[in-house]
């Protein structure tokens, strides 16, 4: 997808366009309960938004956890699934974070997609869980050689 921007939110609009696709795919699509999705972290949070012609169309939150970023929330639209939106999201995430104080990103993988992860270079580790009524593996990728 060639006119694909992706760029750090920086007003309350894009946060509200953020908010709007995540409550698209995880509350309407996956049926995570809304206060389960706007768990109260995201006024804290950095958050990354993807707009095709101007439209928002996926995003992604990132928190700093002590030494480490945690990659969170990511979503794409459903009409706009399948054209590497995800893939470009992920490694912005990851460059971005490159610049900030940590040594590694982690995150919380719907099982289903756990493999996406792994194809950008994420690794797997403990066990399989249950967050929001989804199986998850958490894994992580090292951010400094």
């Amino acid at each position: 997808m060639t006119t694909l921007t992706i760029k750090v939110v920086s007003t309350n609009i894009e946060l509200q366009q953020v908010i709007a696709i995540r409550t698209k795919v995880f509350v309407e699509e996956q049926y995570v309960p809304y206060e389960l999705e706007v768990d109260g972290l995201d006024e804290t949070a950095e958050h990354i938004i993807a707009y095709h012609k101007n439209k928002p169309i996926g995003c992604a939150r990132i928190r700093i956890v002590e030494n480490y970023a945690k990659l969170e929330r990511l979503a794409v639209l459903k009409e706009y699934r399948g054209q590497s939106i995800g893939q470009q999201l992920t490694r912005f995430a990851i460059t971005y974070c490159k610049t900030k104080p940590v040594t590694e990103m982690h995150l919380h993988a719907q099982l289903s997609v756990a493999e996406f992860y792994e194809t950008l270079g994420f690794k797997r580790y403990g066990k399989e869980f249950d967050e929001a009524g989804i199986k998850h593996i958490a894994m992580c990728i090292p951010l400094k050689e």
